[in-house]
């Protein structure tokens, strides 16, 4: 028999809501899955709490996937079944011995390529001096203000950078091209996500003119999706967040990806260190011909944290989901009537 508790991060931000839900058996095994949820994200902060405010809904949740029933995403927000696979397959490794990865049939990786989002000119002059060199900017709209961010990664790491630029959307052609045009190609890993959502037109036509790479986010929601940009040719990988596929979907999307011969980036959605830790078990059972963006500074550390050395996140090395102590003090049971 399983027994399960919800936990919700007692200070976080106020545009998002955290939740780690704890299984145990009677054997004294412990399963973890966190449910994160962010405004203008996902299913959102006020349906991911309405559902788990019904504790027969995770009951269900977790009868279902015990009795391997399809469940349709439009029926449970995605981040609360990622926490119930996560910690039901977290429970399972567990109490085999094995690392989550090798539960599932993959072989272990130990490390997995990661970059990392820059923010500032002085944390860019840090990274580059400790020996990163994979990274990520956020470009909004026609503003240019990352522009000198590229150049300073490239400069600081002696023309080594491989930058990711993440438009999230908010280009058109002309501005794409104008602003991908200042830079030093060569040091551009690639663009992602440069157009509304479905504009896969524009998504050619800028790989067309300028020879550059192209990364589907937001635009590769399912396997018809994902299919749809490679017969199109209009991108050349697909980026997932684990937090609003499901563990199982966002490997079915990277197995679809692969099947096409789209690369597959895995990041993270805010996640605090037990939802990161299932998504880089996701990650390690993908070909890594890209780097990953699987950890981020201020991120909630609920357990301790994977080491993350120059362009590398190192697999944690415990079983399950290698998580160690997880940080009670920064949680509390959640009730939802209080």
């Amino acid at each position: 028999m399983v027994r399960w508790e919800l936990l919700r991060y007692i200070a976080g931000q106020p545009a998002a809501e955290g939740f780690v839900l704890r299984l145990q058996d009677d054997a004294g095994n412990t399963g973890l899955g966190e449910a994160r949820a962010i405004s203008g994200f996902g299913s959102g902060p006020t349906a991911l709490k309405a559902f788990l405010a019904r504790p027969e809904n995770i009951t269900g949740l977790l009868h279902s996937l015990q009795q391997g029933t399809p469940i349709a995403l439009d029926t449970i927000p995605p981040e609360a079944l990622f926490a119930a696979e996560s910690a039901m397959h977290d429970l399972a490794a567990r109490a085999t011995g094995q690392d989550l990865t090798s539960w599932l049939g993959y072989p272990p990786r130990p490390s997995l390529a990661n970059s990392l989002l820059v923010s500032d000119e002085q944390q860019a002059r840090q990274l580059a001096e400790q020996g990163h060199r994979n990274f990520k900017l956020k470009a909004r709209g026609d503003s240019p203000a990352w522009l000198p961010l590229f150049e300073i990664l490239r400069t600081a790491t002696q023309g080594q950078a491989r930058i990711r630029v993440d438009a999230n959307q908010s280009w058109n052609l002309d501005t794409a091209q104008r602003l991908l045009g200042q830079l030093a190609l060569e040091n551009l890993a690639y663009v992602e996500q440069p157009f509304p959502v479905g504009d896969l037109d524009s998504c050619l036509k800028l790989k067309n003119a300028l020879g550059i790479t192209i990364a589907i986010d937001e635009g590769a929601a399912d396997k018809e999706s994902i299919e749809e940009i490679a017969a199109r040719n209009a991108a050349d990988l697909v980026v997932i967040k684990p937090m609003f596929r499901g563990l199982a979907g966002a490997m079915e999307l990277a197995a679809t990806a692969e099947a096409n011969s789209l690369g597959v980036c895995i990041t993270h959605s805010m996640d605090g260190t037990i939802g990161r830790l299932a998504a880089m078990h996701v990650a390690a059972t993908i070909d890594p011909r890209w780097p990953h963006g699987l950890f981020a500074p201020g991120l909630p550390a609920l357990a301790e944290e994977p080491r993350l050395e120059p362009d590398l996140l190192l697999m944690p090395t415990g079983p399950g989901l290698g998580w160690s102590e997880l940080r009670d003090d920064l949680l509390q049971p959640w009730d939802a009537d209080s």
